[in-house]
């Protein structure tokens, strides 16, 4: 293969890439997927595909450090929000924990064009996303989990962990709060601590100061700009927590993790206004916040511009900054010769934009941030900030009235799975005093039902989970499939599965 083979040069734009202190017109030079030069005057070689940028922005692949792009909260087509919208690379903030993130891995390995990493919940299950039985979140179910359980996983699957994530949230919190923070020191990696909306339950206190007060040097705090009463920087006065000034003295660093609830222009400006600035520019996109607040990473990136920092450090927050501190700098984060070709070009719009926080208040800015196209190893992908809004991309569907096509002409080893399922699954009463409220603990047995039926036909655990979203859905929005199941009703689940398999299930009573 020519080092000049599929080669594209890019000219015109206007470079910023804050790990190799460029910041003006050059032109790049892509070859065999990957940054073959910089500057300008470069040569071109014969054949190479010419795309002139003027008047645009290039920076190295953005890198959004919290998304929810598979589990409870994420998206059928997580690409919508990765390469769709220029970010070359993501990290999924806790959508899986250490017991599911095997099927984090097999639903996310080839499967998309974004780089994907995870940074693994201290639940086990991982992010629930929505209501649980209470004495769910039970510390043994935390502390039961052995150090050496999360150490042979990440060695068998080096690379797909970034982080360990933590919420601080009541007493109880705290004792989840420490065990994150030492499992993610034997494991090498940053801590990462959510901050905002704590629950002050009853005969417990609040573990705000604790749970920053375990942040060291080179741990994550996010959400830093949160306006929860009781989960903000600052204090009545508006200054910042004694707390939060020690943990920068350590060397916290600090992420705008955008979210539905992660953002206050209010704090962010008096917050800046004090010195504290963010590290990180991310986005907290989930199915929630997708149509609003939260939108694109760009559009956090355009908050940032508004809240007065410079173009080169918005561009640093979201190539240099998590390139180097999560252990990326070796496949992302800059435009170096030799790197992967993972680029995103964006132009700056004018105009007239009102910019809206998580508590719908408001400031106009006259610019905005708006991604053009990405180049992942050195292929071209033109953005759209659109596709990431389909309500299918979000919004769970079950096929309750019909059996999806996909589920029609499985073949004998699928269908005997399923078969197998319908009866390991015919052993758990999975139904709640309160239909609303989710059973993690009975999740979990669904989990170890689907584990024993994959096992006993040696089907791959991707084959498995996608032949059980395709029983009941039309399009695929997978997350933890014990939380899938355990969603379902459990009659109406036997005999899908029973018809899938063409028997009529003996459902019990």
């Amino acid at each position: 293969m020519s080092k000049y083979e599929n080669a594209v040069f890019l000219k015109g734009a206007h470079v910023i890439d804050p790990a190799r202190r460029i910041d003006g017109p050059a032109d790049v030079l892509i070859a065999a997927g990957k940054i073959a030069a910089v500057g300008t005057g470069i040569e071109v070689p014969s054949g190479a595909e010419t795309v002139d940028l003027s008047g645009n922005y290039l920076s190295p692949g953005w890198i959004d450090i919290h998304v929810h792009a598979v589990g409870a909260l994420g998206f059928g087509d997580p690409d919508s929000i990765g390469i769709c919208q220029g970010v070359t690379s993501f990290i999924d903030a806790g959508g899986p924990g250490i017991l599911t993130l095997d099927e984090f891995e097999a639903l996310t390995k080839g499967r998309l064009v974004t780089d994907v990493y995870a940074g693994p919940y201290v639940l086990p299950m991982g992010i629930v996303g929505f209501d649980y039985e209470p004495g769910d979140d039970d510390i043994r179910d935390i502390a039961a989990i052995p150090i050496s359980l999360w150490s042979d996983w990440i060695e068998a699957h080096p690379g797909v962990a970034r982080y360990i994530k933590a919420a601080a949230y009541s007493q109880r919190g705290q004792v989840t709060i420490e065990i994150a923070r030492n499992v993610a020191s034997a494991l090498g990696m940053p801590f990462y601590l959510h901050i905002g909306e704590n629950r002050a339950w009853p005969g417990f206190i609040d573990p705000f100061e604790y749970a920053v007060s375990c942040v060291g040097a080179g741990d994550i705090i996010t959400h830093v700009y949160n306006g929860c009463p009781q989960g903000q920087v600052l204090d009545r006065a508006g200054r910042i927590l004694p707390c939060v000034q020690d943990a920068a003295a350590r060397g916290a660093l600090f992420d705008i993790g955008f979210g539905s609830y992660g953002f206050s222009w209010d704090v962010a400006e008096k917050t800046m206004a004090q010195g504290l600035r963010p590290h990180f520019i991310s986005s907290d996109l989930q199915q929630f916040n997708v149509l609003r607040p939260t939108f694109s990473l760009s559009h956090t990136m355009s908050i940032c511009l508004r809240l007065g920092l410079s173009l080169h450090d918005v561009i640093a927050c979201v190539t240099a900054n998590p390139a180097r501190h999560l252990s990326l700098s070796d496949r992302a984060g800059s435009l170096r010769p030799g790197l992967p070709a993972d680029i995103t070009v964006f132009r700056l719009e004018a105009g007239r934009f009102e910019l809206e926080d998580c508590v719908m208040r408001t400031r106009v800015a006259d610019a905005r941030c708006v991604p053009v196209m990405a180049f992942k190893n050195g292929r071209r992908i033109d953005c759209d900030l659109a596709r990431a809004t389909d309500e299918r991309n979000w919004f769970l569907q079950v096929a309750e009235d019909h059996v999806p096509e996909a589920a029609k002409n499985l073949p004998a080893r699928k269908l005997a799975f399923v078969e197998a399922l319908a009866s390991n699954l015919g052993d758990i009463d999975w139904a709640t005093p309160e239909p609303q409220k989710v059973s993690v603990r009975k999740a979990l047995d669904l989990r170890a039902a689907v584990e024993r039926a994959r096992c006993a036909h040696g089907l791959p655990l991707a084959e498995a989970l996608d032949t059980i979203y395709d029983c009941f859905l039309d399009h695929r929005l997978p997350m933890q499939v014990g939380l899938f199941l355990v969603r379902l009703d459990r009659a109406f689940a036997l005999a899908r599965l029973g018809e899938v398999a063409g028997f009529s299930a003996m459902v019990a009573a």
